[in-house]
């Protein structure tokens, strides 16, 4: 019954990603140059930063692995609270679930079907960027090919898997208790356990203390620092994993088979006990999201009205009023859209705080340049995530209903500019936040300390602007009205097009800043003169890019609002 099922599934993704229509074909072979461009720029970044770090800045090979155990463990709670949330519309909200429920199925063959569905939705463009970067990394030490086969089957696959089988562990977990003490309160409490290790796990890995030590403890920098990391980190997936990179570096292939084993004896066993769990739980975790769903919808009571309700006093115009009011209920009615935003506004919180508390006290140009800018890309790439799981899909949730309004008597562009504006004051202050807290480790007490401030404040402005509008824009492009999961539909092809496309245009931002950050860096600690006008020159340069990406973007909404409605 699985490998039947399975079979029609594929069918099914064949005929609609390979459409001999010319509209499907122009999408796909674009989608595939911008994906392939993406993917060699993974690659070069991760091959020139690993001979920065290696070659350059001479960080020692234990130290250079322990920034790849950070950005694995980013990559590990990614995957894990993406498929947490994905998981919980494929396994309880799917309108296929429901379908085969009716059908001679076991439950345990309908779970197995979903997860599998969901682990490879989900996770492919990470898998995909994990991979490149792989190779870039690999490249640089030159390892063949056959290396790169056999860590992807036997590390970086099982790593991923294993994210994924926690997460759905968990879920079925929340999924339980929540049918005895209410869903809010377990994923408030799920929030606050997340962000405790998230944090107990960068407070006792700061990268700047260990740059730190790099020269204090010169040359003998990877036998201190083996024995200084806390000992619970060695319980981590991501340093199992790290581990092993580090001593197949070293040439030690006998050291490192160990870990390997660790993590594939770890996935295993996890995959098992989700097989066991689903067998004797999923069926009755099904009823209980029923009950759940049910529990959320209250019926209205005019005693105790809304402040959103429809019959308070409103300081916008009637039409302005009605379209705000729709957004908000058409938000906030499915709970999958607000309980990711509070996990991305939690972990946004988090980076924040902790890329501010960073204590800067080691005066090399090189390391403090590079610091900020991995910052200030990590920073985008937050923005770039928020604007793509929340503001893409908002022409495309209309559904079918769309004629409805428009065919009201409100202007297509009050309709594109509520969305914008709404999406806007949402992004905004995160991105604003997130520019402050990355500037403030490097305002140094001179008299340019405000300069580098004030022009991330400036930068973190066009680039909601940009983001906002772009992903609204192309969100009408390539919305698909018959696909009512948000989720899903940040996940869909056109949707990872579009987030290429915006980090590429972050990638060009970066190029523009380079300059006049270097200069900045080399007044600070080579006692060069710094022009002002070098900022002032790439800020007008990136405002015009990101004005001329804005326009472009309304320009493409609005005329998708026109051809499809």
């Amino acid at each position: 019954m699985f490998f039947h099922i399975l079979h029609y599934k594929l069918l099914s993704f064949f005929k609609t990603a390979f459409d001999k229509r010319s509209v499907s074909i122009v999408r796909g072979v674009a989608s595939s140059l911008v994906f392939c461009g993406f993917a060699y720029g993974a690659y070069t970044f991760a091959f020139s930063s690993t001979r920065f770090m290696l070659g350059h800045i001479r960080t020692g090979l234990y130290l250079f692995h322990t920034f790849i155990s950070m950005l694995l463990f980013v990559l590990f709670v990614a995957v894990n609270l993406g498929n947490i949330i994905v998981s919980y519309s494929t396994l309880y909200r799917s309108s296929e679930v429901g379908f085969l429920l009716t059908k001679p199925v076991s439950f345990t063959t309908i779970f197995i079907m979903k997860f599998f569905d969901n682990f490879f939705y989900s996770s492919t463009t990470l898998f995909v960027v994990a991979f490149m970067a792989l190779l870039g990394y690999g490249s640089y030490f030159g390892y063949p090919w056959y290396f790169f086969v056999g860590v992807m089957l036997f590390i970086l696959i099982p790593f991923m898997f294993l994210s994924a089988c926690l997460a759905v562990l968990i879920l079925m977990a929340i999924m339980k208790i929540a049918g005895r003490i209410g869903f809010r309160k377990v994923m408030a409490g799920l929030f606050a356990l997340y962000f405790f290790f998230i944090y107990l796990f960068f407070d006792s890995s700061n990268p700047i203390t260990m740059v730190e030590k790099v020269n204090r403890y010169y040359p003998n920098v990877d036998a201190y620092l083996s024995h200084a990391a806390p000992g619970y980190l060695q319980y981590l997936p991501n340093q199992w994993v790290a581990q092993f990179f580090f001593h197949i570096a070293r040439g030690e292939v006998m050291n490192a088979l160990p870990y390997a084993g660790i993590l594939l004896s770890f996935t295993l066993a996890a995959f098992g006990l989700l097989l066991l769990v689903a067998n004797r739980f999923y069926y009755r975790s099904w009823l209980v999201s029923l009950d759940v769903q049910s529990a959320t919808r209250k019926i209205y009571d005019p005693a105790h009205r809304h402040f959103m309700d429809f019959q308070s006093r409103s300081l916008f115009p009637s039409q302005i009023e009605v379209l705000i009011k729709k957004e908000f209920f058409t938000f906030f009615r499915e709970a999958s859209q607000w309980i990711h935003l509070v996990v991305m506004i939690i972990l946004t919180g988090l980076f924040a705080i902790s890329v501010s508390n960073i204590n800067l006290n080691l005066h090399i140009m090189d390391v403090q340049m590079l610091t900020y800018s991995v910052m200030f890309v990590f920073g985008g790439f937050m923005v770039s995530s928020l604007t793509l799981r929340f503001v893409f899909p908002m022409i495309g949730l209309e559904g079918q209903t769309f004629w409805v309004l428009r065919s009201s008597p409100i202007k297509d562009n009050k309709i594109f500019l509520t969305k914008f504006i709404l999406g806007f004051v949402l992004v905004l202050p995160i991105a604003e936040y997130i520019a402050i807290a990355s500037n403030i480790p490097f305002i140094s007490k001179t008299e340019l300390r405000s300069l580098l401030l004030w022009f991330g404040v400036f930068n973190a402005f066009w680039i909601s602007l940009t983001m906002v509008s772009f992903n609204l824009g192309f969100g009408g492009f390539f919305a698909n009205y018959l696909e009512r999961n948000p989720i899903r539909a940040a996940s869909t092809q056109g949707a990872t097009l579009t987030f290429l496309a915006t980090l590429l245009y972050l990638i060009v931002i970066v190029v523009i800043i380079l300059v006049p950050v270097s200069a900045y860096f080399a007044a600070l600690f080579q006692f060069k003169i710094f022009h002002v006008k070098m900022l002032l020159i790439a800020g007008i340069l990136l405002a015009v890019i990101s004005f001329i990406l804005s326009a472009l973007g309304f320009i493409v909404g609005l005329r998708s609002m026109h051809r499809d409605f």
